[in-house]
């Protein structure tokens, strides 16, 4: 049931793996502009993301495991992500307009909203990344992040993923193998990021 959405995850791990060979810890700082964000840092926001929601992955299972109902509610106090120029201090505000709006958002359409860079949109507060972080320990954590992952599924093959729910204001009502999907499709997005980076870098050098 979950191996397609893993293969998905490990598919985009590896081209973020493969766009990232021979860069240096020099380039890997550099960054396009004032206040943006260097390959570094976002390799170091795809860790913190993916161990996010990791933790939401086990806890599914637990809950299932204990015959409790698998569901984790997210709030935007927890998880504060915002998209275009809303600003994080009037999110909670807006938790009941967006969660009334997402129950007639079709999947597809957010899906495309996050795996495009159609929408700019702000990362929370618990993945921010960190500047200066070694890019042989960013890529070797990316490649046993997501082996951590795929053991939470693999070692439990028969859980019932699609009755799982994760729910935010922001992110919608999705099963687990849904949240899966995300996750990989969040990546891509940041694909496109990383080889503007280095576009832009390489011209301004």
């Amino acid at each position: 049931m979950y191996q397609e959405n893993l293969e998905l995850l490990r598919v985009a791990r590896g081209e973020t793996l493969r766009l990232c060979e021979g860069i240096g810890q020099e380039q890997s700082e550099l960054a396009p502009a004032q206040g943006k964000w260097s390959v570094g840092e976002v390799l170091d926001h795809l860790l913190l993301t993916e161990n996010y929601y990791r933790g939401v992955f086990g806890q599914l299972v637990e809950l299932a495991k204990s015959g409790s109902r698998a569901v984790v509610d997210s709030s935007f106090a927890e998880i504060n992500t915002s998209i275009a120029y809303i600003p994080k201090s009037v999110l909670s505000a807006l938790e009941i307009p967006f969660t009334v709006f997402n129950r007639f958002l079709p999947s597809v359409v957010r899906e495309t909203i996050i795996g495009n860079r159609i929408i700019p949109a702000q990362s929370f507060d618990l993945a921010q990344p960190r500047k200066g972080k070694a890019i042989g320990e960013l890529t070797a954590g990316l490649a046993s992040s997501y082996e951590q992952t795929a053991s939470i599924f693999r070692d439990n093959p028969n859980a019932g993923y699609r009755a799982m729910r994760y729910r935010h204001p922001l992110m919608g009502d999705n099963n687990a193998l849904q949240v899966l999907r995300i996750v990989s499709l969040h990546e891509r997005r940041h694909q496109g990021q990383i080889k503007e980076i280095l576009r832009k870098c390489s011209v301004r050098s």
